[in-house]
């Protein structure tokens, strides 16, 4: 089995869904999370006996145990699909994503959990939606979509615009996306989607984070714009730009804190232990 088709996740809150499934949820049925014990004269379910606290009751009735249901939860993969994702460094970010959508597929068809697929630039992209389903084969064509597409948006401002196309239900979503946006920008974003538990992932790549120190001529470009710029590289810029970079990503934490969860970056590729550890600390 590969890194990615060993991811897993799990919840911090309990489903409403009336759909059994693997995770915890809030109505009474067939479970093993206990909930509490009732008199049988209620509950006539003899299967359940407590005789603990049968035995204690003065009045001598008997006594059943009420368990939880365990449910189903929508899985949501929100891509940004701007241009900036095109980035071609120790990996191309936009195949990185396009795996790591496909592995989260995974682990929802492997516990029986829908998934969809919302992706955006400018404006949600109609071409790449993929509304929620339980189907492998229709996961993997709208992920294929992904895998090809051509990023031509010059910004991820249709993400202010994906709340509307969530499922109502509390939904568990991946925000997958470089943030290159203003920081206001993301927190907005994150505010939107405030109805669901976001789990924000931070694609990077170290070939793009770290400036080289040797001395000499560089072009850059921006992914977005397509502007270019000259630069003398030296060693003091090399370390000018890792300052900044390590700026940005602790600004990041704390946009993202402030709305639930930490970000979980992935850099140049999917470490299944990294990502599972994340919901345990999360």
């Amino acid at each position: 089995m590969s890194a990615a088709q060993s991811l897993a996740y799990h919840l911090r809150w309990r489903s409403r869904a009336v759909t059994p499934g693997a995770h915890r949820g809030t109505l009474s049925g067939p479970g093993h999370d206990f909930e509490r014990s009732v008199p049988l004269a209620g509950n006539r379910d003899a299967r359940r006996l407590d005789l603990r606290a049968s035995l204690r009751d003065p009045s001598e009735r008997v006594w059943v145990r009420l368990f939880r249901q365990q449910a189903t939860v929508p899985v949501v993969v929100l891509a940004d699909v701007s241009r900036s994702m095109d980035y071609r460094g120790v990996t191309h970010r936009r195949a990185l994503m396009a795996s790591l959508a496909e592995a989260l597929a995974e682990a929802a068809w492997r516990i029986g959990d829908p998934f969809s697929l919302i992706a955006c630039d400018e404006a949600p992209r109609r071409e790449l939606a993929l509304p929620p389903c339980r189907s492998s084969s229709g996961a993997r064509a709208a992920i294929a979509r992904l895998r090809i597409f051509e990023p031509q948006g010059r910004s991820n401002a249709g993400l202010l615009k994906a709340a509307a196309l969530l499922p109502q239900r509390r939904s568990l979503v991946f925000l997958l996306t470089d943030a290159h946006m203003p920081l206001d920008r993301l927190a907005k974003v994150l505010g939107s989607l405030c109805r669901h538990d976001v789990v924000p992932v931070l694609l990077g790549d170290s070939r793009e984070r770290h400036a080289s120190a040797r001395w000499g001529i560089a072009r850059l470009q921006d992914m977005e714009s397509g502007a270019e710029r000259l630069l003398l590289l030296r060693p003091a810029l090399a370390r000018a730009f890792d300052d900044a970079d390590d700026a940005r990503r602790h600004a990041l934490r704390r946009t993202c804190m402030k709305h639930g969860r930490p970000p979980l970056f992935v850099d140049d590729r999917i470490d299944a232990t990294l990502f599972n550890r994340y919901f345990f600390h999360t």
